[in-house]
C-alpha cells in the first residue's frame, strides 16, 4: 500500500511540475525507429525540446508504456544535447525522469527500450495531447524481417511508403503538424 500511494504522489508531483514547466518548454518532434522481430518490438526514438525562455528549466517528463515496466528491458535515456545519461524512476507502466534546458534552448533525448511481441504491439503517442501543441513534425520507420512481414495483419496508421531491401521490409510515415488521435499500432496474426 505506501508503494502504491508513493507512486501516486510521485505522479501528481510530476504532473504538476510538467504543467508549470509546458508554457516554458515546447516539445515539437519526434523520429522513432521501431524493429519487431520474433521476439521483440523495440522503441528507438529521438525527441526535441526546447526552452522558449530567458532561464534555465527542469523538465520533468512521465514517458507512457503500453506495459508494466516489468516487461519492458534494454531501457536506455540519454540527453544527446549533453551526452549525458539520464537516470530514471521506473513507476507501473511508465519512467518518470527530468532533464535541464538552457535558455532558448533546444535538447535532444534519446531513448531506446524493448518490450516482448504481441498481437497488439503498442506504442502511446497520445500523450503528446499533454503538452496542449501539435507536434511540428513526427517521422516514425519500422523494420520487419520477411518472418514477422508476414504476420502484419495492419497498422492503426497507415505507411506512406514501404521498402524492401535484402527480405528486410521497412515502412515509412511523416507527419506534419501532428496531434495523434490513436496510438501507434502494429497488429500481428496470432
Amino acid at each position: 500500500m505506501q508503494k502504491i500511494t508513493l507512486s501516486i504522489i510521485l505522479f501528481l508531483c510530476l504532473l504538476t511540475g510538467m504543467l508549470q514547466a509546458h508554457n516554458a518548454v515546447n516539445f515539437f518532434e519526434e523520429y522513432i525507429d521501431f524493429s519487431i522481430d520474433q521476439q521483440h518490438f523495440s522503441v528507438n526514438g529521438m525527441y526535441s525540446f526546447c526552452n522558449n525562455t530567458e532561464k534555465p528549466q527542469m523538465q520533468p517528463i512521465l514517458f507512457p508504456f503500453s506495459e508494466d515496466v516489468s516487461k519492458i528491458d534494454s531501457i536506455r535515456i540519454d540527453n544527446l544535447s549533453s551526452s549525458n545519461k539520464i537516470p530514471y524512476r521506473c513507476l507501473n507502466k511508465s519512467l518518470a525522469f527530468e532533464f535541464i534546458i538552457q535558455p532558448y534552448d533546444t535538447v535532444e533525448i534519446h531513448i531506446y527500450y524493448r518490450q516482448p511481441i504481441s498481437t497488439v504491439n503498442r506504442y502511446i503517442i497520445t500523450s503528446t495531447k499533454a503538452w496542449g501543441k501539435s507536434l511540428e513534425k513526427a517521422y516514425y520507420t519500422l523494420t520487419a524481417n520477411k518472418e514477422i512481414e508476414r504476420g502484419i495483419i495492419d497498422f492503426s496508421y497507415a505507411p506512406d511508403s514501404i521498402s524492401n531491401d535484402n527480405g528486410i521490409k521497412t515502412y515509412y510515415w511523416k507527419k506534419y503538424d501532428f496531434m495523434p488521435e490513436r496510438d501507434f499500432i502494429v497488429f500481428l496474426y496470432d
